[in-house]
């Protein structure tokens, strides 16, 4: 999640959004009015624009799926995937506190944040000697022992 969350309001125009875009490198704003969210718009939201003069109300996907602060990233992640959307205002007491994005979650994923392990015992595939499977060279032995005994009645 990210904290630092940019706003715009409804009534402003399409080319706004597309500046705020291009300025902070983002690819959604939440969309407020009074303190509410009201909804968001996303980058490909304003290439559907008519023009650059139509307010980001037309534009914008109204009502968005929120999430507080203290669920889970699994959380997060289903709402992301269940409902197609790349992004979810994070939202506590009414108050717009963060913003968390598919690419937070991914961001999280390739830090192993999801069941993080001491470094010690974390392999990297370089570092691994050669492949050993113990249960195999058992089943061998088993398989062995069993055709002798069959052999010496």
């Amino acid at each position: 999640m990210r904290k630092q969350v940019r706003t715009i309001k409804p009534d402003e125009p399409v080319s706004m959004a597309k500046e705020m875009f291009r300025r902070y490198d983002i690819h959604h704003l939440v969309v407020v009015e009074k303190k509410d969210v009201v909804g968001i718009i996303g980058d490909r939201d304003v290439l559907n624009a008519s023009s650059e003069d139509t307010a980001v109300d037309h534009a914008m996907m109204r009502d968005p799926v929120t999430i507080h602060s203290d669920e889970t990233v699994r959380k997060a992640a289903a709402l992301m995937t269940g409902h197609v959307i790349g992004s979810l205002p994070v939202v506590d007491d009414g108050v717009l506190v963060g913003i968390g994005t598919a690419f937070d979650l991914l961001n999280l994923l390739a830090k192993g944040a999801t069941h993080p392990a001491p470094n010690k015992e974390r392999r990297v595939l370089a570092k691994r000697g050669p492949r050993k499977n113990p249960a195999s060279s058992d089943i061998t032995r088993a398989a062995t022992r069993s055709q002798g005994a069959r052999r010496s009645r």
